[in-house]
């Protein structure tokens, strides 16, 4: 960059050393910028109309007959523990798919406890309520009278914006009449109609 050229007038020119450290920091925002606009733009599960939902405390120690598969059960709830979200999501992933071909070919009948329940939950944190409505809708649809499942599926419709769905799953933990019932009918007397 520093070597001479020719301009339309024939006259040689040079580059001053004075003009790239002023343009370092223009180059370091630019830089970070195309780093940090992704990822700021990326939703996240604010819960439109419903307060911000804390994770579950008590989490699972798996042992099933599937050695390999219980490691990796308990790696991604040590990941989940630390919220290290996006790693919980993919090894969590992989467990699910391992899931769906042993139940395919007729070696187990079902998903370990709460399997599709914490890929639900590190999706939802991670940022994508989109990809987590799924599985926690199979497990509340599987375990109708357990409320943990309603409780956070109706906190991904909410941030899907889906307020129909959610003040319906938020009035089903009211008819269970669980622990989560005062809070579910607290938050269903703020939604909007």
């Amino acid at each position: 960059m520093n070597r001479e050229a020719e301009t339309s007038g024939n006259k040689p020119w040079r580059l001053k050393a004075t003009y790239i450290p002023r343009l370092m920091p223009v180059g370091m925002i630019v830089i970070l910028l195309a780093i940090l606009l992704p990822e700021l733009m990326e939703r996240k599960p604010d819960a439109a109309g419903l307060p911000q939902v804390d994770p579950p405390l008590a989490m699972k120690r798996y042992s099933t007959n599937f050695p390999a598969s219980d490691s990796l059960m308990n790696d991604a709830l040590r990941c989940f523990g630390r919220k290290d979200y996006e790693a919980a999501a993919r090894i969590l992933s992989k467990v699910h798919f391992y899931w769906n071909v042993q139940i395919r070919e007729g070696k187990t009948k079902f998903y370990p406890e709460d399997l599709r329940f914490y890929l639900g939950l590190a999706e939802f944190y991670r940022g994508r309520p989109d990809r987590a409505a799924p599985f926690l809708e199979a497990e509340s649809r599987d375990n109708p009278h357990e409320e943990k499942y309603a409780w956070y599926l109706a906190h991904v419709y909410s941030a899907l914006g889906d307020t129909a769905r959610s003040r319906e799953t938020l009035e089903r933990i009211v008819s269970l009449n669980e622990t989560l019932a005062p809070k579910a009918a607290d938050i269903l007397g703020k939604l909007p109609r």
